[in-house]
């Protein structure tokens, strides 16, 4: 963790003892030293960036986690989710806890785990206010300045349907979701009516397989392509990929298919969605913007490399990206026959630079089997219901190159996996608590 101390200082301190006042005083803090002693103890400080690391996906691994409140628009309402009470990590209780464990590893004593301390955490109530405030534009006009090379997108005007009291009054009702009525204006010039003079290279782009024979995860992932294909951003402007997909619910189309949940593939709605939020990373570095906020999985996937994934997770975990180019940046999607392509389109800069990804695999975590019993079975029978997977630890790389001369070398991440459980139905209730590695 890059751990740091105030050794050095603790040290000089314990020199300047009996040395910085008269010789009365000096004497008698020398006598009280020498019969009491005193205890200088070190404080520590450790690399934030790689403590923040550590910390980001804890609260993922509560079965009752806590959910903060969350609103979206969806063609002309508004969609407020209430948030759940639950258990979110101590943070500072854990960094006090990691300090004692420091302290008793120098002190020579044994003690190598932690109990990760918690708290409940209640969502504040919903300030519509706030949220209308948030929500409210203007409508405006697109433009594009060919010699400039400059491009207004344009914007929908977007204010609530109905009043303040009103949407207090539907708030008060004890509901886990609300949709309230928008008022759109849309503008007499759009970003579309422009065409793709203002979009005319492609900055970065990614690809990557799935299996178009899956219905419900192909469908699963063409809805999020399409909801997201076409998405413009202002220079500074950020990407949210839960912020542009929402909530991936059977009411949007989405259906049950493959996902990770706790070491486990189980199904959920919108199974599959991780690789769309995965491939525009990839596309993303290749085009050199800024990314805002990025996870891994739990476990590794089958379509990038260990260290090029990007997981999401509404209400908890996002993707996000900042258009960190002097110019707007547009996101092509395309999901048809088991391909997924993402183009990032824009006008090229002054100053453009190559980009090289890679990644490497540092360590492999093997799968543990688990047996659970089942009286359909007879003795002795075994049936494999899930293969399972192993784990891994990785790095990922980004150099940035200009006329093949390497500019900068960079560690993106380094991500860790945790191995998916082996599961093995049997008729054998003696092998139920057994585990293989």
């Amino acid at each position: 963790m890059e751990l740091e101390t105030d050794m050095i200082d603790k040290v000089y301190k314990a020199c300047m003892i009996g040395r910085e006042d008269n010789i009365f005083v000096n004497n008698f803090k020398i006598l009280s030293v020498w019969m009491n002693g005193e205890n200088l103890e070190l404080d520590f400080k450790f690399n934030e960036e790689i403590m923040q690391s550590i910390f980001k996906g804890l609260d993922e691994e509560w079965e009752n986690k806590f959910v903060d409140n969350s609103y979206y628009i969806e063609g002309e309402k508004l969609v407020i989710t209430r948030g759940k009470s639950g258990i979110i990590m101590d943070e500072k209780a854990l960094r006090e806890e990691i300090k004692t464990l420091v302290r008793e590893k120098i002190e020579g004593k044994e003690r190598n785990e932690i109990e990760i301390p918690t708290k409940i955490q209640t969502p504040e109530e919903i300030d519509i206010e706030k949220i209308a405030k948030e929500i409210f534009k203007e409508a405006k006009n697109a433009s594009y300045d060919r010699e400039a090379g400059k491009l207004n997108i344009h914007s929908n005007g977007i204010e609530l349907g109905i009043g303040l009291d009103e949407a207090k009054e539907i708030l008060k009702e004890q509901k886990e979701e609300y949709e309230l009525p928008l008022q759109i204006t849309t503008p007499q010039v759009t970003t579309d009516m422009l065409g793709e003079d203002a979009f005319p290279n492609i900055l970065g782009s990614f690809s990557t397989r799935y299996d178009a024979s899956n219905k419900n995860r192909s469908t699963n992932i063409e809805i999020a392509s399409e909801t997201i294909s076409e998405t413009v951003l202002m220079p500074g402007e950020t990407f949210s990929f839960n912020g542009t997909v929402g909530p991936t619910t059977a009411s949007k189309g989405y259906l049950q298919a493959g996902a990770y949940s706790a070491g486990e593939l189980v199904q959920d709605y919108g199974g599959g969605v991780c690789q769309v939020s995965s491939t525009i990373y990839n596309a993303v570095l290749y085009a050199n913007l800024e990314i805002v906020e990025r996870y891994n999985h739990s476990s590794v996937v089958s379509y990038v490399d260990p260290g090029r994934d990007a997981t999401i997770s509404y209400g908890t975990r996002d993707f996000k990206f900042k258009n960190s180019r002097q110019y707007a940046v547009k996101l092509n999607l395309r999901a048809t026959n088991g391909i997924l392509e993402v183009e990032i389109k824009g006008i090229k800069e002054d100053e453009e630079y190559e980009i090289e990804l890679s990644s490497k695999k540092t360590e492999t975590i093997l799968c543990t089997t688990k047996y659970v019993y089942d009286s359909s079975l007879s003795e002795g029978q075994e049936i494999v219901e899930s293969g399972g997977a192993n784990g891994a630890k990785s790095i990922a790389y980004k150099i940035t190159k200009k006329n093949n001369r390497i500019i900068k070398e960079e560690i993106l991440s380094e991500d860790s996996y945790n191995p998916m459980t082996r599961i093995i139905k049997t008729g054998s209730k003696n092998k139920v608590n057994s585990k293989k590695y």
